[in-house]
């Protein structure tokens, strides 16, 4: 999942979706934002990135996908507000996605398990 609105530019992420539609974790693959204060998204320099963790279109409303200070439920770094803006709105395209898909994405192969 690519975030392209991201204040350094694209932010390419891995977003793991459970077969239940839960968020199983988010990593920050490739980003270009400003060190020190885009970067926190980043798991080796900050925890932020985890509160993705368990949710999903079932337990976190459309609206509440935006960081607080736009009247959502995610929190950011004061004067970093595009950097989670993008990847938020990223981990919520990556949700609608999977849940549009769920059945190709989820579907059991022939003799697998």
């Amino acid at each position: 999942m690519t975030a392209p609105d991201g204040y350094g530019g694209s932010i390419r992420l891995l977003v793991g979706v459970d077969i239940n539609g839960q968020v199983t974790g988010v990593r920050v693959v490739e980003h270009h934002e400003t060190p020190g204060l885009g970067d926190y998204i980043d798991l080796a320099k900050s925890q932020w990135i985890h509160i993705f963790d368990g949710k999903s279109l079932q337990n976190t409303p459309d609206k509440a996908w935006q960081v607080k200070k736009d009247g959502g439920e995610f929190d950011y770094v004061t004067g970093a507000t595009i950097t989670p803006r993008a990847v938020i709105a990223a981990v919520h395209r990556a949700l609608q996605y999977v849940a549009a898909h769920h059945a190709q994405l989820f579907a059991q192969q022939p003799g697998k398990r």
